[in-house]
């Protein structure tokens, strides 16, 4: 029987406070569960919101981080997917493959996993995350790779290629899978489209990188940073448009005689959300991927209807995670998707919090938490 882990991990205890780096101890995997060695872990928006008490307020104390990768280190009974040894990226969807949802193709919607979720536990109900009182530490998504191990249902963790560094690799099981999807599988991008894009964090990029990859005519970024709108053009956007100095509807259906084929919104607010309706030409499409707050409403002009507008929501890339992380990760190996280009910052577990930071006053892209550096591989600089 394997002994219980000590080891450290970011913990918030309070909501709007600051995570604290603490000694935690992480219990042993069950059947159906992997440990993990955690390499690196990117700091996404979705830990943010959690941490502000924007998705609710019954998942603390808990570990956060979701979007990771790492090295297997033991797996539990009935786990034949992986091994000792192998180089995985996280994901947040262990879906049944049973519930109403997996059976009509939208594992993301899974009912059992999302329960789970939303308590902050396990599959089975349970944590594995105990503080140093003993006193039990939810988990986040399923994952809680703030951390230097993780003990992770095994329908999340995935084999990525060993040419791919692990600090890249921890992108594609969050922002790569949630980008790509939105433009794939939800505003279904075809060759010669226009697509806007509003928001250029480190799930912004991605969704360019995908409207890249699927030839899109022309792909307008649109945020209130030129850092942001620099790495967008580097990502494959065809136009910036600065938003703290342009009237953003005003500009972009200028631009594009009428509007786009395409709008995908990576902020989630009402005014960006509402942007990107208004930027839309009739027919067009908008896929509002941004995560808002618990009770955030959206106003639309309901005339506008009539023209064929449609607004879609869309969650971790709307797809099949199982199917959709080693693909992608083959592609990032094969540089057909450029991950470090969406990187601004690297930091260790108690930067988290400066992450956070710029995330509020709208600085940089991605931050990667570096927690192991012999595993991680050498970030640039």
């Amino acid at each position: 029987m394997m002994a219980p882990i000590g080891m450290q991990a970011a913990v918030l205890r309070e909501f709007s406070s600051p995570l604290e780096v603490e000694d935690v101890t992480l219990d042993p995997p069950r059947a159906g569960e992997v440990l993990v060695r955690v390499a690196a872990a990117g700091v996404c928006h979705s830990d943010l919101r959690l941490a502000e008490g924007g998705l609710g307020t019954e998942r603390i104390p808990i570990v956060l981080g979701h979007e990771g990768a790492g090295v297997v280190e033991a797996v539990g009974e009935s786990v034949t997917t992986v091994r000792a040894g192998d180089r995985v990226a996280f994901s947040i969807n262990p879906a049944c493959g049973a519930c109403r949802f997996c059976r009509a193709g939208k594992p993301t919607l899974c009912e059992p996993a999302g329960r789970m979720s939303g308590r902050g536990l396990l599959l089975d109900g349970s944590t594995r995350l105990r503080l140093s009182d003993g006193k039990a530490l939810k988990h986040f998504l399923f994952v809680s790779c703030f951390a230097q191990y993780a003990v992770i249902p095994s329908a999340s963790v995935m084999a990525v290629p060993a040419i791919l560094p692990l600090w890249q690799a921890a992108l594609v099981g969050c922002a790569v899978i949630t980008g790509m999807g939105a433009v794939r599988n939800v505003a279904c991008v075809q060759p010669g489209d226009t697509v806007c894009v509003i928001g250029c964090g480190g799930v912004g990029l991605q969704v360019i990188a995908a409207a890249r990859l699927c030839q899109a005519g022309r792909i307008i970024a649109v945020d209130r940073s030129q850092e942001k709108l620099g790495r967008a053009r580097a990502m494959g956007a065809t136009d910036g448009v600065d938003a703290s100095q342009d009237d953003v509807v005003t500009r972009v259906r200028a631009m594009t005689d009428g509007g786009v084929d395409h709008a995908i919104e990576v902020v989630g607010i009402p005014a960006t959300i509402r942007q990107a309706w208004d930027v839309l030409r009739p027919g067009g499409t908008a896929v509002v991927v941004g995560l808002a707050s618990v009770g955030m409403e959206v106003s639309i002009p309901a005339i506008e209807f009539l023209s064929d507008k449609r607004i879609l929501g869309c969650f971790y890339g709307s797809g099949e995670p199982s199917r959709e992380i080693p693909e992608l990760a083959g592609l990032a190996a094969a540089g057909r998707i450029p991950l470090a280009d969406a990187v601004s910052h690297f930091t260790d577990l108690s930067g988290i919090n400066s992450a956070f930071e710029r995330m509020n006053n709208g600085v940089g892209s991605r931050t990667i938490v570096v927690v192991d550096t012999s595993l991680a591989g050498a970030p640039p600089g």
